[in-house]
This record gives structure tokens, sequence and C-alpha cells, in this order.
């Protein structure tokens, strides 16, 4: 639970240094304070998920491992497999310009 607290306290400040370098034309405008914490919580949003991707791929790294069973290894293959194809898919210029 603490480590929570001290990652979110980690992002927190990581994305106010972000912002404050970002100068004061962000916050020229009235409403463009609401703008600039809707970034930041977007902002937060996004890293806190990169950290969720990046700890379920720890835990798989440490389930499929030399000694792992047959049937562990066919499910992780298959995973991977099936989620390096649809992010390729999504990730395809193709994708982007049909839309």
């Amino acid at each position: 639970m603490q480590s929570m607290k001290k990652e979110s306290e980690d992002i927190s400040n990581m994305m106010d240094d972000f912002y404050r370098g970002a100068g004061s034309s962000l916050l020229e405008e009235p409403e463009s304070s609401m703008v600039f914490m809707d970034l930041h919580r977007q902002d937060e949003d996004h890293i806190r998920k990169i950290k969720e991707f990046q700890d379920y791929f720890d835990m798989v790294k440490r389930m499929v491992k030399p000694g792992c069973s047959q049937e562990v290894l066919k499910v992780a293959l298959n995973s991977i497999s099936s989620l390096v194809s649809i992010l390729t898919y999504m990730s395809s210029p193709k994708l982007h310009s049909s839309l």
C-alpha cells in the first residue's frame, strides 16, 4: 500500500515538473487551468497504466521460466502472440489512414 502511495507521489512530482517546464502559455486563458488539470490527470492515468502493464509483464516473466509446466508455457505463448498480433494491427498506418 505504501509503495502505491509513493508511486502516486512520484507520478505527481514528475508531472508537476513537466508542466512547470511548459511555461506560462498554458495558463494565459481563464479556462486553460481546467485544460491544464485535465491534461495532467490524463498523463497521470497513462503513466499509471504503463506501470500496471509492466507489473503484469513482470508477473508473467516470473511464472514462465525454465521448469514451468508445458500448459503454462503454451498459454503464455498463445496469449503473447495474440497480443502482439492485435497491437501490430492497431499500430499499422493503414488502419489510421482509413479512419
